[in-house]
């Protein structure tokens, strides 16, 4: 298994920003929820998955084009997330991938990480995220592990994911050509994050500021 991740850490009027880390599993397909990777959640588990199978978007979410399809829209064509059901399943379709697929949260409490499966789509994938403020936390653009087909079949089926721990109010994927299929959109809190060293440096001389103006003065 190959995962890639960066860090990309945002500045806003020079004060450092929570960092936002983006995964996407280079070598591995998705097959069920069982590949979420391991470390991307606390406990391991998204606080809300949503399969599409009910054939809807749940869970506080909504999408900005596009819609769920199953096997009465496109046939064996709907490239689904293979565990969901024993036969065609469903998976949210936007047939214009360079418009992409916003997906947004409208809960009061911010996920802090964010996820779902591209199981279709030609060309460079980019997949972003914002915060509350709509401001950008970054995006990824990733290539070469699509397949040659789009009828069905689970070989390009990849996670795409972000964390931040400021929260992350909407995401979009974007495929530089053709149609793009997306499945298993989820969200939860991430593993919280161990301070750099840097961080500690400041948070040291923070304290240490603090301490001298607590204590008392000799008369």
């Amino acid at each position: 298994m190959v995962r890639y991740l960066a860090a990309l850490p945002l500045l806003l009027g020079g004060a450092a920003q929570a960092q936002a880390t983006f995964y996407f599993e280079a070598s591995t397909p998705y097959l069920s929820a069982a590949d979420i990777p391991a470390g991307f959640y606390a406990g391991d588990a998204p606080g809300f998955l949503d399969t599409l199978e009910d054939d809807s978007l749940d869970g506080g979410l909504s999408g900005s084009a596009g819609g769920v399809i199953g096997a009465e829209d496109w046939g064996s064509y709907v490239d689904s997330v293979a565990a969901d059901s024993p036969g065609i399943g469903r998976s949210w379709f936007n047939i214009n991938g360079v418009g992409g697929v916003s997906f947004s949260f409208t809960g009061p409490v911010l996920p802090t990480a964010f996820g779902l499966v591209v199981t279709d789509a030609s060309g460079p994938v980019t997949f972003s995220a914002f915060d509350a403020l709509g401001a950008s936390l970054g995006e990824w653009t990733r290539t070469g592990f699509q397949d040659a087909g789009s009828n069905g079949g689970t070989a390009e089926d990849r996670f795409f994911g972000v964390t931040s721990a400021g929260g992350i109010a909407s995401i979009k994927v974007t495929s530089a050509g053709g149609g793009l299929e997306l499945d298993h959109l989820q969200y939860g809190q991430m593993v919280a994050a161990v301070p750099e060293p840097g961080s500690w440096a400041l948070l040291l001389a923070g304290l240490g500021a603090t301490a001298l103006r607590l204590r008392p003065r000799a008369r």
